[in-house]
């Protein structure tokens, strides 16, 4: 057999050799999707900007335990969620795909990974960064897991219980860079807080469906729930423009997030508008959550610009 036939032989689809490496590939794929990357990912960016807006000297071995402890953290409370809901799930068209509904990784398996992840996120964290950033992050996960996920069978009000654990973050970066927090790390919070709830509400209402087939408790579902939910997104959307501006009247921000911080909130303020306005909200609602999308990263990125400037 010529070299050419030999070099053919390996790279055939049929291979035993590539349909092995193809499956393991596959496999760790569902462990990755069963982590929410995209959830973890942004808890992991907030509380980076805690920890960077702080501006004191970095320590590159806090750094590295506060990015290795929020990932754990982060990753076992997706992780123990899709566990706690995986019927709900698979009532559902947009999760019904994940690996838990699937069958593709065992119960078990997924119950020991959420716990070992997120009891080794808080070990890590406790020691490697302040105890009360730990503590923080446990806080966290128990919101999460044993208030947000029951309680959105229950009541509509789980949604700004579940907008807490998402706000907390920001506040762990800023512990363990300072050991305290100060009126911007507390503000950056507020931030995330009110950001959510319009995030959601636009969800919220675009998969108002699939949340009905879960059995969720959502605004968009209650009665007179398109009046609800225009109203909730709009005031809370008020409020988060007030929270956003607000270093720059204490004067805690330089020029870069006044122009900056009024031109983002402009644009969320107009979107929230449109969706309250609008009889007919699916397209509204898409721009929204766009516009929210659109609008965090921005915002972050403006504020630790102006920090490290003025």
């Amino acid at each position: 057999m010529s070299q050419a036939e030999t070099n053919s032989v390996h790279i055939k689809p049929s291979s035993p050799l590539v349909s092995e490496s193809g499956a393991a590939k596959s496999r760790w794929m569902e462990y990755v999707e069963l982590t929410k990357p995209k959830l973890s990912t942004m808890s992991i960016i907030t509380a980076l900007l805690g920890y960077f807006a702080a501006r004191t000297p970095q320590d590159i071995a806090v750094f590295l335990s506060l990015v290795a402890g929020t990932t754990l953290t982060a990753a076992g409370s997706a992780i123990l969620n899709q566990w706690w809901e995986r019927d709900e799930d698979n009532q559902m068209m947009r999760t019904r795909n994940r690996p838990l509904p699937r069958g593709a990784i065992g119960m078990p398996t997924a119950l020991w990974m959420g716990l070992i992840f997120s009891t080794g996120g808080v070990a890590v964290l406790c020691l490697g960064t302040h105890p009360v950033v730990g503590l923080l992050a446990l806080a966290t996960m128990l919101i999460y897991i044993t208030l947000y996920t029951p309680l959105k069978k229950v009541t509509p009000l789980a949604t700004e219980i579940g907008a807490l654990p998402g706000a907390i973050p920001p506040l762990m970066g800023w512990m363990a860079a300072e050991g305290s927090v100060s009126a911007l790390g507390w503000i950056i919070f507020g931030v995330l807080f009110t950001w959510q709830m319009p995030h959601f509400m636009a969800i919220s209402w675009i998969y108002r469906e699939d949340y009905r087939k879960g059995g969720f408790r959502v605004l968009a579902l209650e009665k007179g729930g398109a009046k609800k939910i225009s109203w909730s997104a709009l005031l809370y959307t008020l409020l988060l423009i007030v929270i956003t501006v607000l270093p720059i009247f204490l004067a805690l921000t330089g020029w870069i997030y006044a122009i900056g911080s009024t031109l983002v909130s402009a644009l969320m303020g107009w979107r929230a508008w449109q969706f309250f306005r609008a009889r007919d909200k699916n397209k509204p609602a898409r721009n929204l959550f766009t516009a929210s999308i659109v609008h965090l990263p921005l915002l972050f990125v403006i504020l630790a610009i102006d920090r490290w400037i003025f």
